[in-house]
C-alpha cells in the first residue's frame, strides 16, 4: 500500500496493544507511543484496557458477550491441550470489530504491540485498511499459542507445526498446529512490516513460515532516559529502608518469583555458588516484585523484598539502591528490567540469552553468563558488584542513552514508517548471524 505523506508533516501514527500498563510489553508500548509524542509525532495509542489518564490513549469499545466468550472459549480450547510449557498462550479467534474502529480513525500507520487477548482477532488483520506495522514484543506473531518457547523445545515455527516435531512434554489435542494452519490461511496474502527489539527476535521472524517474507527492522525499545537516571544511593537507600553499607544486588521483574521463566530458580542456584565471591554478611538480595511470605535468607544471604510497585519514581529509586541487578531469564525479548538498570547505570548480569546481548557488553557494561549455569551467573553477579563504581556506572549510563534515548530510537521508525508508506523494498535486512556464548 502506497501513501504519500508530506515531508513537513508529522506522521499520524495509531499504535495498538492490549493495554497501556501492567506487563513489560504493554510498558513498552506506551513507552513507544511516548517516546513519538516527544519528537513530534501525532501519536496515539488504542487499548482493550486503559489504566492511565493519558487523553491521548484511547479505549476501544466492548461488547461484554463477546469478551465473555472470547474468555470462555479460550478456557475451554487451553484444556483441550496440556503442555509442560507454562508461557502464557493466546488464540484470537473471536471477531472483536477491532478492525472496523481503527479504519474509521484518521492515521497514515497502524503499529501493533502486544495484541493477544482478543484485542483483534487473526482474521480481522488483513481487513485493515491502513499501512500496518508489528512491533513484536515476543515470539507469538510467528508461532501458534504459545508467546515463548520452553528452552529445549523444537522450533515449530521454522519448520511448521507438525506432528513429527511436537514437543514430548506436550498431550492432548495439538491446539497449536490447528492456529497456526489457521494464521497461516488468514494471512496468506497480508502485507506489513515487522519492527523487531532485538537481533535474536528479528533472526527468529526471518526463519519463521510465517513472517519471513516480510521486511524485518532490529529497533531497539526507547525509554524516558530523563526520568531514569542515575541518583544518590544512599537517599533511594533510606527510601525502602534497606540497609546502608551492604553490596545489594536487586532482582526485578512482574511477578518476579512466580513466573519461571524470568529465573527466580535459577538466582536461587547461583546463590550458592556465590559465596566463592562475596561474603554473605555483607550482602544482600533485594527482590522487586514480589511480596513474601518468601524464604528471608538463601544460601546465606539475606533476602528482602520490596513488593510491587507501579511508581516509576519508586522503581528508579530502587534501581539506585542497587550495586547490581541480576536477571536470569530463561527466554525474553529485550528486558525493560535491564534496560531501566542500565539507564541508572547499574551493572546487571544476565543469560546470554534472546535480546540480552543487544544490551550488554559482556565484562564492559555487563556480565553475560553461559545459560543457564549457576556457577557463571554467580561469577557475574560477583564481577558486577566488585566492578561497580563511578566510572563504570558512566560508561553504562553512556551506552544506555546511545541504545534507548527516544531521539536515537524515534528517527529509525520514522525512516522504516516512510519506507513503508513508499512501499520501498531496500529496507530487507539480511539475516542476523547467532549470538554465541563467551568462552
Amino acid at each position: 500500500m502506497t501513501l504519500d505523506v508530506p515531508a513537513d508533516r508529522p506522521l499520524r501514527v495509531l499504535h495498538l496493544c492490549y493495554s497501556d500498563g501492567g506487563g513489560g510489553a504493554t510498558i513498552g508500548a506506551r513507552r513507544s507511543h511516548q517516546a513519538m509524542l516527544s519528537q513530534g509525532l501525532d501519536s496515539r495509542l488504542v487499548v482493550v484496557e486503559k489504566t492511565t489518564d493519558d487523553p491521548q490513549v484511547i479505549e476501544l469499545p466492548r461488547k461484554p458477550l463477546r469478551r465473555m466468550l472470547a474468555l470462555r472459549m479460550g478456557q475451554f480450547v487451553g484444556m483441550l491441550q496440556q503442555s509442560e510449557n507454562d508461557s502464557i498462550r493466546s488464540y484470537n479467534v473471536v471477531p472483536m470489530g477491532t478492525a472496523d474502529v481503527l479504519n474509521r480513525m484518521d492515521a497514515d500507520i497502524i503499529q501493533m504491540h502486544w495484541i493477544a487477548a482478543d484485542t483483534i482477532s487473526v482474521r480481522e488483520l488483513p481487513k485493515l485498511n491502513k499501512p500496518v506495522v508489528w512491533k513484536l514484543p515476543d515470539m507469538w506473531a510467528f508461532s501458534a499459542t504459545e508467546h515463548y518457547l520452553k528452552p529445549g523445545d523444537p522450533e515449530r515455527f521454522v519448520e511448521g507445526y507438525e506432528p513429527s516435531n511436537r514437543p514430548p512434554h506436550q498431550w492432548g489435542l495439538d491446539v497449536d498446529r490447528r492456529l497456526w494452519a489457521y494464521k497461516k490461511h488468514a494471512w496468506r496474502d497480508l502485507s506489513m512490516g515487522i519492527v523487531a527489539p532485538s537481533a535474536w527476535m528479528a533472526d527468529c521472524a526471518r526463519r519463521s513460515r510465517l513472517f519471513g517474507k516480510y521486511p524485518i527492522r532490529h529497533i531497539l525499545n526507547p525509554l524516558d532516559t530523563a526520568l531514569y537516571k542515575p541518583g544518590n544511593t544512599q537517599k533511594a537507600r533510606a527510601t525502602f529502608d534497606l540497609p546502608p553499607d551492604k553490596s545489594l544486588i536487586m532482582f526485578g521483574a512482574v511477578q518476579a518469583t512466580s513466573d519461571r521463566r524470568k529465573g527466580f530458580h535459577h538466582l536461587q542456584s547461583a546463590l550458592s555458588h556465590l559465596n566463592k565471591h562475596l561474603d554473605p554478611i555483607k550482602t544482600s538480595l533485594v527482590v522487586l516484585g514480589a511480596d513474601g511470605p518468601h524464604p528471608d535468607r538463601i544460601a546465606g544471604f539475606e533476602v528482602r523484598y520490596l513488593g510491587t510497585t507501579h511508581d516509576e519514581n519508586r522503581v528508579v529509586a530502587a534501581y539506585n539502591a542497587a550495586d547490581a541487578l541480576v536477571l536470569p531469564c530463561e527466554m525474553d525479548n529485550l528486558p525493560n528490567v535491564i534496560k531501566e538498570a542500565m539507564c541508572c547505570g547499574v551493572p546487571c548480569a544476565a543469560f546470554n540469552v534472546g535480546g540480552v546481548p543487544d544490551m550488554l557488553d559482556h565484562q564492559e557494561t555487563g556480565y553475560l553468563a553461559k545459560p543457564y549455569e549457576a556457577a557463571d551467573l554467580a561469577r557475574g553477579i560477583g564481577w558486577a558488584v566488585s566492578a561497580a563504581g563511578a566510572e563504570l556506572r558512566a560508561k553504562i549510563r553512556q551506552s544506555a542513552l546511545e541504545k534507548f534515548s527516544p531521539h536515537k530510537v524515534v528517527p529509525q521508525y520514522i525512516r522504516f514508517y516512510r519506507d513503508i508508506l513508499s512501499d520501498k523494498d531496500s529496507h530487507t535486512l539480511p539475516a542476523v548471524p547467532a549470538v554465541e556464548a563467551h568462552p
